[in-house]
């Protein structure tokens, strides 16, 4: 070890002191124990080492708590004393400005002694000699600096003594570091004052004074106080950075010869480019050559504060302005020769080309400036021997050729010049010790050459791959990446190609300029992301993930603002200003993205790619670490990957410093960046750098693009190569990857593309086909031929389980060559956006007017077709501008597939749990083969082997049995998942646990490697589970049964056999917190419970059977104390959701329904309410007073006891109570959320909610029958019907009946007098529903073709109106005989008679005299004649009775225009003008509009002007009155615009039904549904087609100068884009205005 004299002078600054130095100070100076200073040195600790530590790190060397302190405690006590001698330090230094330094520049601060006591007297008179030493010792002392010869030392400090002070003394520091709490050095806090550059005497006070001034402003501002790296000596290539107002390094001298020397100069005086490049010339040269004369490296920075600049510190990055770095260049490389003459050679090899280093602002932003760095290598092969003598120019910047050449040397942190010593003696002394040591300095040269780089051996390749796999050999350990960023260099670009491959989850970017020449823009040329902010993560998580697209779409997050968006809010910030007013959305942010309901704890990587250096504490990249260590308690699921070793250090030192924490085994630091690209790409296989191909036209095929499968975030596309060039197939890997997936898929995992390759492989066994196979695919290629539709569905009934999906994917596998192939990932996605990207693939590569190849769509186990109805309405928009076509293959899962088949209006097939002979044939055979495979244990295929029995209910008992044979119900938390995965399997249609939730049920604990699996803990029994990836959970990894079948066998066994009932169960499940902590796992798992506990059966949607409740609970009502069960489960999942007004909803329902409980019913049927009142929770609350009325009476009908006047108040008061409930339902069913009840859960449209009007019609009748049933009157009295129903009426009051007298009956007319309102109301309130549903049903009809629902309504609807005419329309024939007896009957009585008559046949109301467009003409007629007579003799004619009037001539002059009733189009004007004169503008129903646009409608020579003024207004009133049922259900046109004219030129739909081509009604239906109805001539024939515009997507026609706007029949006839255009259409007439169907585009004609 090289020691250090007694008499050695110390550096100014601790931190510039050396190793041995350290060890002096230790040993000689504060009298440590040698050991402990031994060790120190062993630790490699300088100066800038040394004051890092604190105790606790030197305890930590082993040293005893006394020397700790004492070393720590002197070395703060220097350090204080160095800033308290500041001031006279500073006056010193001018003393020690020497008039022979050439370049007036730099001083020595390593070399000159300077004693704090020592007066200015002193030092003046000493200034000679002290020069002298000067000029005699620096190449001395190059040679002697570190060198193990203490008598070389001891000689050198000798030669000095005289001039030294007896003791080492501190002088102040130039620049001073913070020591964080654990000792690293983290940022400048005092300036470095020393100049650089020598100042005049005469000013050098003053500019002393000025630094000292400006030093205190820069503190006080903030500025300056972050030190910022180097850059890389001698590496041009390295991507790096300076930051403005940032510190460098101070100055240095000579050490070991190869770290560089450093030479700053501000270069900011002048922006004359002509002055500043020679002034750049001279100083360059003037350090180059000092360099190669005292054979150090060496770096010169232009654009850095020197001390002779007081407004800035020294060492401060400020930068040069430089508009055109060629003509700094091309003068330097020019001037070399000038300078070096002979030695141009040579000083060419040694100095490098200038490098121009950005300059950053704090913000990050670009300051559009540059330090300017030469680097100096003096290469032993090149220098040795050799002195360089250089011409350089005067101080005009003139060549001075007359005065000789300059001898430069390094002379500390200065570059002096020999030749401006002015005793000729010492120069010749000092020349001649130059070349004596010349030898000496060259061999030291060549050995410092020769000590090789310390750069160890860490494999960071390998350990790169382990970081991001956890040991594997595929990046398919974490679900998905997230990347931590800041900004990058041009030069990095291209090596960043890695993040494309990674499946990132979001990237947090703190470059502002990313977005237009950084890494996102780099990222966005090939991939798909979206661009936000931080402040867009707050809200509902569930919004979230939909609004911003996540799990399906990058999100890049600028996390301190972008430059391309000129907002205030989007502006970069500083650090310090960042820390403010960002951090903290930054941080919520990253608190959303770490909850384990966002992201799953251990499923996700943080990548911290620093492509710049992090300078400083401050930096917000720093701040956004330590919130990912927080959030994630440590480092464990954090990689950091920097560019360089160096800023690896400051990287890992800030993290020790803040978390104690050494990130050196997560951090790869020692790869260039284009090693990391590599690695990761080639982790990525080949799939991403493989060429993906969609099949063109005419056998062509194009390249899919990544960007474009990114931007079809809906579809799962299927390649024309799909699973070719993913692996290397020669190897063990893909041998290894071929057995598990082929075992996954015959246990019971879900068909893989790969299942299909496989077999299509030479040699391989073909994949089973199912005997439809065939048939399906021939009709899908069917459609293609002759098709009148551009998009068309193909419909796959089959049961659960008996591989419909698969069938359907193996046909899409073999027509992936025909057609574009894509499967949808998620029903739930919006059918719009589905829509459009279907478009989009279309579009692949096509140009716009080329030949489109077909698509086909699989739609997987979809439970309704009228979801598909919908998404087929969406796809027509956009296929209808391509031309192109779309064939949707819908498969849809229901427990009557071949029922559904024969109901279906589309084309289908269906398939179901029973295998043909032919079928049975191929399942042994391929069990055969799969036997013979040794690496498969076919026992444990039992998806396959179901399948092969034939479904067969003994196998899978067999199976159930032996796997649960050793079962023990207990605590187990094994058993109790098992049993919880059992039941949900059982009942719900596609469940899926997340693998997370399992992992947090069991325990499992996360580890970086290693980690046990779900199915490894759940033996013996996970050879019934298996794991797949759910897309509903964004890709994340699910647990299910591998067939519903044994779930369902499971459960019965587990309550028959091991006493575990379905209700211990649920019980279970709902009690367990770990089911409902987290939220993007936990809502589908949610959604599966209610389902399996609220979801009933409808024979409507394919089941079997209607059900009052959900199978489950019919299941364990069916079972032991059952109805105490479900109570039991209800109240507890009501505690569990105790915001889902379903729950307590559907255990209100039980109560009534099975248990009769209606006290509790009431009781929880309230409570449903006050969580949401609906018109679905207060219908529960009348449907459970309804109840318990006709509970009431059927106990009474049981018992056969009389009714007695309190029974009558009871049933009074519950009917009221109901009543009011329905009313109110009624009222709330218009404002109802879109999806809010079970329904959601089906993932469909909730429908508009009739229940109120249904429950209140069936709980009048309920009234009217038990007042009709009063034993009021004596049995033989004939008018007793007529007096309950003039009392009903309203026309009798209650005190006038006439009853019998007895005093029962004074009882009953009390109770009755009571409720007299309420019953009086009765009929005309009803009357309003049946009016309303007539409207419900005619004007509007679902979306879809399946009607069933509707009928089964309709048809009760129908046997209610039955009752309700028995009761208040007095028959024909009684009508007849009172005419008989009365042959003066009153006008009035023959107007009721009328109306009775219309009420009767449903003809009252507009909607009802619809219906008979399709009845006997001779009825219509009739009604007509009615409707006549009441017009015509009524003196109170309503706006009803006019326009009922007028639609009824209308019909009638249609189906009978000859008939002698029927009217002119003159008087049917005249009648319309009466009836639009009574209704005025502001009438609030559509009906007097409507007539107006049937008969005022232009024809070729007629126009009305005013027939715009009543579509808007038709439009206006439907919108207000009928908008809130258009959920589900479209308008009707009844009638269409013919050719003909006169009131015939309307055209009934009722007559284009009747027409022979269409006959058949599943045939129309679908023609109609589908639109194509209108390409038949049968039909067209009949209409007028009509021109028109559309202008900003809606379509007009136009008579004249009058347009008039019509709404597109279909949501696929106008075309996206607000194109205007010339169009034609057909015109229909519905409720909500006129119609345009068939809408072609002039230029497709």
């Amino acid at each position: 070890m090289a020691t250090v004299s007694q008499q050695t002078e110390l550096p100014l600054r601790v931190e510039e002191w050396t190793r041995e130095q350290v060890h002096y100070w230790l040993t000689e100076v504060i009298k440590v124990d040698k050991k402990h200073a031994d060790k120190l040195y062993e630790e490699e600790v300088s100066g800038e080492e040394l004051v890092c530590y604190q105790p606790k790190h030197l305890q930590e060397l082993g040293m005893k708590q006394g020397p700790a302190v004492k070393i720590i405690t002197r070395l703060e006590t220097l350090k204080k004393e160095q800033q308290e001698s500041y001031s006279s330090y500073t006056q010193q230094t001018e003393a020690r400005l020497d008039a022979t330094v050439e370049n007036k520049d730099s001083i020595s601060t390593d070399q000159t002694k300077i004693s704090r006591n020592n007066k200015k007297s002193k030092r003046k008179s000493r200034k000679t000699e002290k020069t002298e030493f000067r000029r005699s010792n620096s190449i001395e002392e190059i040679i002697h600096f570190g060198e193990d010869s203490k008598d070389n030392i001891t000689q050198r400090s000798n030669e000095i003594e005289d001039s030294q002070p007896s003791e080492p003394l501190s002088a102040p520091p130039s620049q001073n570091k913070n020591i964080s709490p654990s000792g690293t050095s983290l940022c400048t806090s005092l300036k470095e004052t020393v100049p650089t550059e020598s100042a005049d005497p005469k000013t050098s006070s003053i500019n002393a004074d000025k630094i000292v001034e400006t030093e205190n402003n820069m503190s006080s501002s903030g500025f300056g106080q972050h030190s910022c790296s180097l850059y890389p000596f001698d590496q041009n290539s390295v991507s790096h950075r300076y930051i403005q107002n940032y510190t460098l390094p101070p100055e240095s001298g000579p050490g070991n010869l190869t770290d560089p020397v450093h030479e700053y100069k501000f270069m900011g005086r002048t922006d004359d480019i002509d002055v500043m490049k020679k002034k750049f010339n001279k100083e360059v040269f003037r350090f180059a050559a000092g360099c190669m004369n005292s054979r150090t490296n060496g770096t010169i920075h232009f654009g850095v504060a020197d001390s002779k600049d007081s407004q800035y510190a020294h060492a401060e990055i400020i930068g040069v302005s430089v508009e055109k770095k060629d003509t700094i260049i091309d003068h330097f490389n020019q001037g070399i020769k000038s300078y070096f003459e002979e030695h141009t050679h040579e000083a060419k090899t040694c100095i490098r080309q200038p490098r121009f280093v950005e300059v950053l602002c704090p913000d990050g932003t670009q300051s559009g400036k540059y330090v300017i760095e030469v680097d100096v290598v003096p290469s032993y092969s090149i220098v040795h021997g050799k002195l360089f003598y250089i011409q350089t120019l005067d101080d005009d910047n003139q060549w001075k050729k007359s005065k000789g050449k300059s001898l430069f040397i390094r002379d500390g942190a200065a570059t002096r010049d020999l030749y401006k010593i002015g005793n000729p003696r010492d120069l010749h002394d000092e020349l001649s010790r130059i070349n004596d040591q010349l030898n000496v300095m060259d061999n030291r040269r060549k050995e410092a050459e020769k000590r090789p780089e310390s750069k160890g051996t860490s494999n960071q390749g390998e350990k790169l791959k382990n970081l991001l796999t956890c040991g594997g050999n595929r990046l398919d350990h974490y679900d998905y990446y997230i990347i931590v960023t800041n900004k990058s260099h041009p030069e990095q670009l291209q090596h960043l190609q890695f993040m494309t491959t990674l499946k990132l989850f979001c990237v947090l970017d703190f470059d502002p300029k990313s977005v237009v020449n950084g890494s996102c823009h780099n990222y966005r040329d090939v991939r798909i992301a979206n661009l936000h902010k931080p402040s867009q993560f707050h809200g509902d998580p569930g919004t979230l993930a939909n609004n911003l697209n996540l799990y399906k779409q990058t999100s890049w997050v600028f996390c301190n603002g972008r430059e391309d968006l000129n907002t205030e809010s989007d502006r970069p910030l500083r650090p310090s200003e960042w820390l403010k007013h960002k951090a903290g959305e930054v941080q919520d942010m990253i608190s959303f993205i770490c909850k384990p309901d966002t992201l799953p704890r251990g499923r996700f990587l943080v990548i911290f790619l620093l492509l710049s250096t992090v300078e400083a504490m401050n930096d917000p990249v720093f701040d956004t670490f330590m919130s990912f260590y927080k959030n994630l308690l440590g480092t464990e699921n954090i990689l950091s990957i920097c560019t360089s070793d160096a800023s690896f250090q400051k990287w890992r030192d800030f993290i020790q410093a803040r978390c104690e924490h050494d990130i050196s085994h997560q951090s790869i630091y020692d790869l260039e960046l284009s090693e990391i690209n590599g690695t990761i790409l080639k982790l990525g296989q080949n799939k991403q750098n493989a060429q993906r191909l969609l099949p063109s036209a005419e056998g062509s095929t194009v390249i899919l693009q990544k960007k474009d499968e990114d931007r079809m975030t809906s579809l799962n596309i299927l390649c024309e190569n799909e699973c070719e060039n993913e692996y290397d197939e020669s190897s063990a890997e893909f041998e290894e990857f071929k057995i598990k997936t082929e075992s996954e898929f015959y246990r019971g995992g879900k068909v893989k593309w790969w299942n299909f390759y496989f077999s299509e492989q030479p040699a391989a066994k073909p994949f089973i086909k199912r005997d439809k196979h065939s048939k399906l695919e021939n009709s899908i290629r069917s459609q293609t031929r002759n098709t009148k539709s551009t998009c068309v569905i193909v419909n796959l009934f089959h049961h659960p389980g008996c591989g419909g999906t698969t069938m359907a994917m193996h046909v899409m596998w073999n027509l992936r060559k025909e057609f574009r192939c894509a499967v949808l990932k998620d029903n739930t996605i919006s059918k719009e956006e589905v829509a459009q990207h279907v478009a989009h693939l279309i579009k692949c590569g096509k140009s716009e007017h080329s030949l489109k190849t077909p698509v086909l769509l699989l739609v997987e186990d979809s439970e309704e077709t009228e979801n598909t109805l919908e998404l087929q309405h969406s796809l027509r928009k956009f296929t209808r501008e391509t031309g192109a076509l779309v064939i949707i293959l819908n498969c849809i899962r229901t427990k009557t597939p071949k029922d559904r088949h024969k109901k279906s209006l589309a084309q289908s097939e269906f398939i179901t749990a029973e295998l043909s002979d032919k079928e049975k044939c191929a399942f042994e055979m391929k069990l055969k083969e799969l036997q013979e495979i040794k690496s498969f244990t076919t026992e444990n295929f039992y998806s396959f082997m179901i399948m092969k029995s034939n479904f067969d209910p003994e196998y899978v008992a067999n199976v159930a049995t032996n796997i649960l044979k050793d079962f023990r119900v207990s605590e187990s938390k094994q058993t109790r998942l098992f049993c919880i995965l059992a039941l949900l399997n059982s009942y719900v249609a596609e469940p899926a646990v997340s693998r997370s939730i399992c992992e947090d049920f069991l325990g499992i604990k996360n580890k970086l490697w290693g980690r046990e699996s779900v199915l490894d803990k759940m033996e013996p029994y996970s050879c019934l589970l298996i794991e797949f990836g759910a897309e509903e959970y964004g890709g994340f990894k699910a647990i299910r049964f591998v067939h519903q079948h044994l779930a369902t066998e499971c459960v019965k066994q587990l309550e028959k056999t091991h006493n575990c009932s379905r209700a211990d169960i649920v019980l279970d499940m709902l009690h367990c917190d770990a089911f409902f902590k987290t939220f993007a796992v936990k809502d589908i798992l949610v959604q599966s419970m209610k389902s399996m506990l609220i979801t009933r059966q409808r024979k409507t949607e394919g089941d079997e059977k209607d059900t009052l409740f959900s199978p489950m609970i019919e299941d364990i009502n069916s079972g032991e104390d059952g109805l105490n069960k479900i109570q039991t489960i209800f109240i507890t999942a009501s505690q569990r959701f105790d915001k889902d007004f379903t729950i307590p909803q559907a255990l209100a329902r039980h109560l009534y329904l099975k248990k009769k409980n209606f006290a509790e019913a009431k009781r929880w049927a309230d409570i449903a309410k006050s969580i949401k009142e609906n018109s679905y929770t207060v219908d529960t609350v009348g449907q459970v007073a309804k109840s318990e009325l006709k509970h009431k009476l059927e106990c009474i009908k049981q018992e056969k006891k009389p009714c007695t006047a309190e029974d009558l108040r009871e049933y009074l008061e519950l009917a009221n109570t109901a009543t009011k409930a329905f009313r109110k339902a009624q009222t709330l069913a218009k404002t109802d959320d879109v999806l809010e009840t079970e329904e959601e859960l089906h993932r469909k449209l909730s429908p508009y909610n009739i229940s109120g009007y249904m429950g209140e019609i069936d709980t009048a009748m309920t009234v009217f029958d038990i007042v009709k049933k009063l034993p009021l009157f004596e049995n033989d009295d004939p008018m007793k019907d007529h007096y309950i129903q003039s009392f009903l009426k309203g026309n009798l009051p209650c005190s006038n009946i006439p009853v019998s007298k007895n005093e029962s009956n004074h009882e009953f007319v009390a109770v009755l007098q009571d409720y007299e309102s309420f019953l009086t109301s009765l009929k005309s309130q009803v009357k309003e529903a049946f009016d309303f549903l007539e409207i419900y049903f005619t004007y509007m009809k679902e979306k879809g073709s399946d009607n069933m629902r509707d009928a089964k309504t309709r048809k009760r609807i129908s046997e209610h109106y039955q009752q309700y005419i028995s009761l208040f329309c007095t028959s024909v024939e009684e009508m007849q005989k009172e005419q008989k007896q009365k042959p003066t009957l009153s006008l009035d009585k023959e107007i009721k008679e009328c109306r009775m008559f219309l009420e009767k046949n449903r003809a009252d109301t507009f909607p009802g005299l619809l219906q008979f467009l399709e009845h006997k003409r001779e009825t219509v007629q009739k009604i007509a004649e009615k409707y006549s007579f009441i017009h015509e003799n009524s003196p109170n004619k309503s706006i009803k009775d006019k326009t009922n009037h007028l639609l009824a001539h209308i019909i009638l002059k249609l189906i009978w225009p000859n008939s002698k009733f029927s009217k002119c189009l003159e008087d049917l004007n005249e009648l319309l003008k009466d009836v639009l004169q009574d209704a005025g503008l502001q009438h609030q129903y559509p009906e007097p509009f409507y007539l107006a646009i049937l008969l005022l409608w232009p024809e070729r020579n007629v126009t009305s002007a005013s027939i715009k003024l009543y579509v808007d207004k038709i439009r206006s009133s439907a919108r207000k009155n009928l908008s809130h049922m258009y959920r589900t259900r479209s308008t009707i046109a009844h009638f269409f615009l013919g050719k003909s004219d006169g009131i015939q030129r309307l055209v009934t739909k009722v007559s284009l039904d009747r027409s022979e081509s269409v006959s058949s009604v599943k045939y129309r239906n679908i023609l109609w549904q589908t639109g194509e109805i209108f390409k038949e001539i049968s039909i067209n024939s009949k209409l007028l087609r009509v021109s028109g515009t559309i202008e900003q997507g809606e379509v007009f026609t136009e008579y004249g100068n009058l347009k008039i706007p019509l709404r597109p029949a279909f949501l696929g006839g106008v075309r996206s884009g607000y194109s205007t255009e010339n169009v034609s259409f057909y015109i229909g007439f519905a409720m909500d205005g006129p119609l345009a169907y068939d809408i072609q585009y002039e230029d497709d004609r």
